[in-house]
């Protein structure tokens, strides 16, 4: 029978939590190939997903804003995804968490490709409702909705375990604010510490000018959004342990594959700034892990993106990613599978097509170019990991000729320009 595959999708989570996660990172990343360079294609939540589900960077699906649902099917993005292919090649297919910003404007919409549709309708916070198979359904709360959807999830497992092959999402709306997490966790990091090293940057003088003049963040705000990030994740954790369970006790653990990833990272202060859609490593950076049957456990280098999601599960499948259309990510599954990475992808870009600036990734820089503005910002990561000292007296012409091919390529061209 062939492989299960299951993509779980967290909101707004940063690298650096992945490991207060205790059973996802025992049972899941030490299981697998835990990824320390893993990365949003855009690092805001709407445009993120949109890559994650279709394998195009933002400058190729256009969705630049959070509210991404409508101009992703008024492109027909939806019609074309990881789920319309692996549901063409057989594959019993189920979407359970949040999906995209704007789905409130279209409640009874169901995504072509899905058999099952466990999907949070957005805006609703006070009021949390959720679209099951195209009709809605209240939940009490948003961290309510993500047991709600867990559990779906599970009964999707357990109904197809000596049935054929199935693809599904699980995505969380954690930790994402506002910070709810359930009594059970609620007082778990209590007074936790938050003190990185680019929290509220002395020295702003090398950043771009609209960052020069930043006040500080709240200190004592920004350890309180950590905790309740923190907490929010005890709650993801369990639900992953028990979707873990029900794989194992079904007999279906050694024939699925899991992949975890965020949305985007997030920004606490470092460099005087707060949230996410910026070009540094604590919200460009995302945890990325992959377990899978035949997968040695390690811990690697290279760069990977979401976009790479669908390319892996399509091949999983037995597909030719690239049949119809070609994709702007590469399958992982060849270097999963014989742990060799030597001739994987060399650079990487991330983008914001609506602030205008891109990110290329290249051995341990990274290079900014500000594209509205002819700013740009390059550091060292491995003798500067915290972004704190841009190389301003480098000749960067090689870079921004570089990325500025990348702003233009799709499919099989971008993936020679990673070469």
């Amino acid at each position: 029978m062939a492989d299960n595959v299951l993509w779980i999708v967290t909101d707004d989570q940063m690298r650096s939590t992945l490991r207060s996660m205790d059973r996802t990172w025992r049972r899941l990343v030490r299981k697998g190939v835990h990824f320390r360079r893993g990365y949003s294609a855009m690092p805001l939540c709407g445009p993120a997903r949109a890559s994650i589900l279709t394998s195009r960077y933002p400058h190729n699906h256009g969705c630049a804003t959070n509210m991404t649902h409508q101009p992703f099917v008024a492109q027909g993005h939806d019609r074309d995804t990881a789920a319309t292919r692996m549901k063409d090649a057989g594959y019993d297919t189920g979407y359970f968490g949040k999906y995209m910003n704007g789905l409130a404007q279209d409640p009874s919409y169901v995504a072509p490709g899905w058999d099952r549709w466990v999907a949070l309708l957005d805006g609703m916070i006070d009021d949390p409702r959720v679209n099951v198979d195209g009709t809605v359904r209240k939940v009490g709360s948003q961290r309510e909705f993500d047991r709600f959807a867990g559990q779906r999830l599970r009964r999707f497992i357990r109904r197809r375990q000596d049935d054929g092959p199935w693809f599904a999402v699980y995505a969380p709306t954690a930790p994402h604010g506002p910070y709810t997490p359930s009594p059970e966790h609620s007082d778990d990091f209590d007074g936790v510490r938050w003190n990185p090293q680019a929290l509220n940057e002395a020295d702003m003088s090398d950043k771009p000018p609209w960052l020069r003049d930043l006040p500080p963040q709240d200190r004592r705000r920004m350890q309180q959004i950590y905790e309740g990030k923190l907490e929010e994740l005890q709650d993801v954790d369990d639900q992953i342990g028990k979707v873990l369970d029900v794989l194992r006790s079904t007999g279906q653990l050694r024939r699925t594959w899991i992949f975890f990833v965020s949305d985007n990272g997030y920004l606490l202060g470092e460099h005087r700034l707060l949230s996410k859609s910026q070009p540094y490593e604590e919200a460009a950076g995302i945890p990325f892990a992959v377990r899978g049957p035949d997968v040695e456990p390690r811990t690697v280098d290279a760069l990977v993106s979401q976009v790479d999601l669908m390319p892996t599960t399509l091949e999983i499948a037995g597909l030719d990613p690239d049949t119809g259309r070609e994709l702007d990510g590469r399958s992982m599954l060849e270097p999963l599978r014989s742990g060799d990475w030597s001739s994987w992808r060399r650079r990487l870009i991330v983008e914001n097509i609506n602030l205008d600036w891109s990110l290329l990734r290249e051995g341990s820089h990274a290079y900014v170019e500000h594209h509205d503005t002819g700013e740009w910002e390059l550091y060292d990561l491995e003798r500067d990991p915290h972004q704190l000292a841009n190389l301003r007296d480098t000749d960067v012409t090689e870079w921004a000729r570089k990325t500025g091919q990348f702003s233009e390529a799709q499919g099989l061209a971008l993936r020679r320009l990673e070469q």
